[in-house]
């Protein structure tokens, strides 16, 4: 890549911008993003450079090595922490949304927020400071959201007291575990619809007894129905 004059950033510094998302260090990154002139790496310009170029539609490039970072800081959450379930729908959430961009400005604000957001919520799960009851019951709610969930099934399957997982949950998360496996269904299902997945489908991949009762738990969350959602492209 040198030989054709298209140089890419340093590794360690790269290596720095992840390091930061991964712990929560939005402050850090902001920092990072002035150092780099407002373009963060992982974007396609950095420090007046160019990143290789994978394509030659300028709009494509950029979406590109956007989505090669949006693997790598996706990958990198998951191993610090972040559920995984969390970690894979905030990916195609932000890839999706660059599909949809049409100029390199556009694709850059994504990668921008894709970066922010991930530490944003990073840094949130770092800041909490659950027992390994609560963190446990929190993975099976992640890795189970396809399937039916109930407060005294979590907890049979984990091997805990009912009424003594319901009350550290509670205390710990500061929602019970029935609005915590509604909230994490919710946020799934903002991603399944920005795909495009019909809203039927989704009730039934999600675990919601009928498409009415999701389009009623959706609303009871976010304040809109997930036509609404979807019109907007929210």
């Amino acid at each position: 890549m040198k030989e054709r004059g298209i140089p890419h950033p340093p590794h360690g510094e790269e290596q720095e911008f992840y390091q930061m998302v991964v712990s929560g260090d939005t402050e850090g990154i902001l920092s990072l993003r002035e150092r780099y002139g407002g373009d963060m790496p992982g974007s396609g310009d950095t420090s007046g450079t160019e990143k290789g170029r994978l394509s030659e539609n300028p709009v494509r490039n950029e979406i590109y090595h956007l989505v090669a970072n949006c693997t790598i800081i996706t990958r990198a959450c998951i191993s610090a922490g972040m559920p995984q379930e969390d970690a894979y729908s905030l990916s195609d959430m932000f890839i999706r949304q660059a599909d949809r961009c049409r100029s390199v400005a556009e694709v850059r604000r994504v990668n921008d927020d894709m970066a922010m957001e991930f530490a944003g919520r990073m840094k949130r799960l770092r800041s909490r400071s659950v027992s390994p009851a609560v963190r446990r019951a929190i993975s099976c709610i992640s890795d189970n959201l396809h399937t039916k969930l109930t407060a005294a099934g979590i907890a049979e399957r984990l091997g805990y007291n009912r009424s003594y997982l319901a009350v550290i949950f509670k205390r710990e998360t500061g929602q019970t575990i029935t609005e915590f496996i509604l909230n994490r269904r919710v946020e799934a299902a903002k991603s399944l619809i920005s795909g495009g997945i019909r809203l039927s489908e989704i009730a039934e991949m999600l675990g919601f007894s009928s498409q009415s009762h999701f389009c009623r738990c959706f609303k009871e969350v976010t304040g809109v129905t997930p036509g609404e959602f979807r019109d907007k492209g929210i």
